[in-house]
């Protein structure tokens, strides 16, 4: 069974009534050596060893402008907006025709450019961006043929 509990005396160490074979093991830790601040962190130079590359390792992004990253996403905004102004003026048909061809434009921007030059396109995965706008194109393509209305 277990000991009855007895409060700790208010002399000595606790562990004196303990047989030596009991008592845990007393380490000493030798003080630590002081470490400079220019060990810890080296100054670069031709010694320092490059970072190493891994999955921490930020992607350096190539020398393209900002506005060059998001023109792909403007012209299929421009085409949406372009085709709902045809749209508005009851052209349902061109206008939804442009609609769908500026979504399909995204598409093949999405699939053909690189991660770096996408800009907002890039929303999930490469693959499943493209299907989900291929799919819109031609899911807006079959309403405008199959809507009942003026055929211009």
């Amino acid at each position: 069974m277990s000991e009855p509990y007895d409060p700790p005396k208010t002399h000595g160490s606790p562990h004196e009534d303990r047989p030596a074979r009991d008592r845990p093991a007393q380490t000493v830790v030798p003080p630590q050596a002081a470490v400079p601040p220019q060990a810890a962190h080296p100054m670069p130079g031709p010694s320092t060893p490059p970072p190493s590359g891994g999955a921490d390792r930020v992607r350096t992004r190539p020398g393209v402008p900002r506005w060059l990253v998001r023109l792909p996403y403007g012209f299929v905004l421009c085409g949406v907006a372009a085709g709902l102004a045809v749209v508005a003026t009851n052209h349902f048909r061109r206008g939804s025709m442009l609609i769908a061809a500026a979504v399909f434009i995204g598409a093949l921007a999405r699939l053909m450019l690189p991660e770096s030059q996408v800009g907002m396109l890039a929303v999930r995965r490469r693959w499943l961006d493209v299907f989900l706008m291929t799919t819109a194109a031609v899911g807006i393509t079959l309403v405008a043929f199959v809507a009942k209305g003026t055929s211009g």
